[in-house]
Order: structure tokens, then C-alpha cells, then sequence
């Protein structure tokens, strides 16, 4: 399984809008692979915003990319992912743009916070499944569960999590 930093789903990242935002990628995986800031309005920087071979050339095993954007004009959260291939399944995260500072939120300010980071779980090689999809010129088969901050939750059957 691909991970950001041993995490899944990867690191939150959090902006102000107005903010520059740097992301140093290095790959450590034997594929290519892109990171695509799903949402973000790429203003004035679309080369940062990862599509393999659309705005970026892919990262190369062993190397590195620097992401360098400016958050504008824009605030919640959003979401990034590997934007090549199977990877998307794993190598994922949210991203957080809040307010400028001394700007207020546009409605009242809630009791609390929190994340929550949706993806799906095959318990398979999500690059076998992909290409068996692909032999037979179909949609890869659809996965085993649905996670929520990276947990597919107690009632599948290879869940990590103890139960009570």
C-alpha cells in the first residue's frame, strides 16, 4: 500500500486564503505519480495542479517535485490525491484553506472542527484490480468497503479495529 509520510489517508494540510503554499513530493515508489489539489483554483500556477501529463510531467521514481501555489479568493475544505492511475486509492488527504486572518468565517463560527476524509478499501492490490478492469476493458471491480479517515468501520469483516 502507497502512503503519504506512513500515514493513510495522508497528512492535512492547512492554508489561510491568501496564503503560498509549498508541498515538496518525493517518490519513494517504483511508479510515476502526480498530486492533484482537487478543487483548488489553480490562478496563475495551473502547472502546479497534477494531472500527469496534462500540467505536470509525472514524478519519476526517486525524484522529487516542488508544488508551489497561491491560495486565492477561495476557503473550506478541499481534497488532494495521487492523480495517476491506482494510486488515488491510497495516496490521498484533505486540505483546509481557512479564512485570511482578522476575517471572520460567513456564518457563525461552529462548536467544533473535524476532518472527515471518505475513500474506498479493496482488500486486494488495487494495481491488480485495476488492470484485470482493464483486460477486460472494464471499470476496475468496486471495493470491498467504504472508509471514513481511513477506517472502513466495525461491520466489514477485515476490519483492523477491535471490537467492543
Amino acid at each position: 500500500m502507497v502512503t503519504v509520510n506512513g500515514s493513510y489517508p495522508g497528512p492535512t494540510i492547512y492554508a489561510r486564503e491568501g496564503d503560498r503554499v509549498i508541498v515538496n513530493v518525493t517518490n519513494h515508489v517504483k511508479h510515476n505519480m502526480t498530486i492533484h489539489w482537487h478543487g483548488l483554483k489553480q490562478r496563475r500556477n495551473g502547472w502546479a495542479d497534477g494531472p500527469a501529463y496534462v500540467t505536470q510531467c509525472p514524478i519519476g521514481s526517486g525524484g522529487s517535485y516542488v508544488y508551489d501555489f497561491n491560495v486565492t479568493s477561495q476557503r473550506g475544505t478541499l481534497w488532494w490525491h495521487a492523480h495517476i492511475a491506482w494510486m488515488r486509492a491510497t495516496v490521498h488527504g484533505a486540505i483546509v484553506i481557512l479564512p485570511a486572518a482578522g476575517v471572520p468565517y460567513p456564518f457563525p463560527k461552529p462548536d467544533d472542527e473535524a476532518e472527515i476524509v471518505l475513500g474506498e478499501w479493496w482488500h486486494a492490490d488495487v494495481e491488480t484490480v485495476e488492470r484485470q478492469g482493464s483486460m477486460l476493458g472494464m471499470a476496475p471491480n468496486m471495493s470491498d468497503a467504504h472508509t471514513i479517515n481511513g477506517k472502513p468501520g466495525p461491520l466489514v469483516p477485515f476490519c483492523s479495529e477491535k471490537r467492543a
